[in-house]
């Protein structure tokens, strides 16, 4: 059986950016790595985060959908609302999701470099 969780899921393109820029600037990689190694590890991390904002959309966006339907007197939302919904969701996941799997580690990586002038801060 053939289920959406179990299809190949593409890489988001802004995600894909966002490790990259990430990555090769603020976080770096190891020097003697080859370009291959580098990409290898970009695209890892991008498939990996591009999962878990799918994951992190669909509970958030069920969880509106029902929140929507207590507030509307169980009246179920039409299509666009749904649509809607679940588009503010995707938006709220992809913000959390990359803060916490990725932006959190080039906070954690100054502190690590620099932890005198992170705590004077």
């Amino acid at each position: 059986m053939c289920t959406v969780e179990s299809m190949p899921l593409e890489t988001d393109p802004s995600i894909l950016h966002a490790v990259k820029t990430v990555y090769t600037t603020d976080l770096g990689l190891p020097h003697d790595w080859t370009d291959a190694q580098r990409a290898e590890l970009i695209e890892y991390e991008a498939d990996k985060i591009t999962w878990m904002v799918r994951s992190q959309a669909s509970t958030l966006g069920d969880q509106s959908i029902e929140q929507w339907t207590r507030r509307n007197d169980g009246r179920a939302p039409d299509r666009m609302v749904r649509s809607a919904l679940r588009t503010a969701a995707r938006a709220q996941a992809l913000h959390i999701v990359l803060n916490t799997e990725l932006y959190e580690l080039i906070a954690s990586d100054t502190e690590d470099e620099n932890p005198e002038q992170v705590r004077s801060a």
